[in-house]
């Protein structure tokens, strides 16, 4: 079988969205997929950037599924996730692939589980450990709903710190507890793409199918 490839955009950290992936695919039980390390896209909230990913991914001789993963900032991922999916179908890709958009954020996925991280330190690459969120965080509302979590995040975080994508990302991630993200109130729409996304990859891997997600 051959590998996963996650595109990913952004300057934060892509191992963080690798780490989501690989380890919710496991939680979901699905097939066994060795995924390879993030390919990190360009302008891919527009058709070219797009296809230029694409085509990257493609030149690889091992490819066994693809998917993109990128935030939508103020766009409605219900119509702008079947559009990309429409870039990528026109492509006829010899692998199966998926689109999954964050609202707004990537840093969305890890309101719900505030409580669950407030008070823990953030280990990141290379063992360096950073004051985590002060003890009591918690979010209240939607997690769709706010806009600029990456400050919120900051303002949570003791005096003198702030929240850097680049290394608390990952350490953050590693903190989502998945069980929590699908029990909140409201639910989190972005964070049930991602387990249909990768429920679709893996059957489509199974059968040898190149459809692409969301239809």
């Amino acid at each position: 079988m051959g590998r996963g490839y996650l595109v990913v955009e952004g300057h934060g950290d892509g191992q963080a969205a690798l780490n989501l992936v690989v380890r919710l695919w496991d939680d979901l039980r699905l097939p066994a997929l060795h995924w390879a390390d993030p390919i990190r896209g360009k302008n891919l909230h527009q058709e070219r950037g797009v296809h230029k990913a694409c085509q990257l991914v493609r030149s690889k001789p091992d490819v066994a599924g693809m998917l993109l993963l990128r935030d939508e900032d103020d766009g409605c991922p219900k119509n702008t996730a079947p559009q990309a999916a429409t870039w990528v179908r026109g492509l006829r890709l010899p692998f199966p692939s998926a689109i999954v958009l964050a609202h707004r954020e990537y840093e969305a996925f890890f309101l719900p589980c505030v409580p669950l991280m407030a008070g823990r330190k953030l280990r990141g690459p290379g063992n360096l450990e950073r004051p985590g969120l002060i003890p009591g965080s918690v979010f209240h509302g939607n997690p769709e709903d706010i806009r600029g979590v990456k400050e919120w995040l900051s303002e949570r975080m003791p005096s003198g710190y702030s929240y850097k994508p680049t290394v608390d990302q990952l350490p953050m991630t590693r903190m989502i507890d998945f069980e929590t993200l699908r029990r909140s109130e409201p639910l989190l729409p972005c964070f049930g793409s991602l387990e249909r996304a990768l429920r679709f990859l893996a059957q489509q891997i199974l059968t040898n199918r190149h459809e692409t997600y969301p239809r």
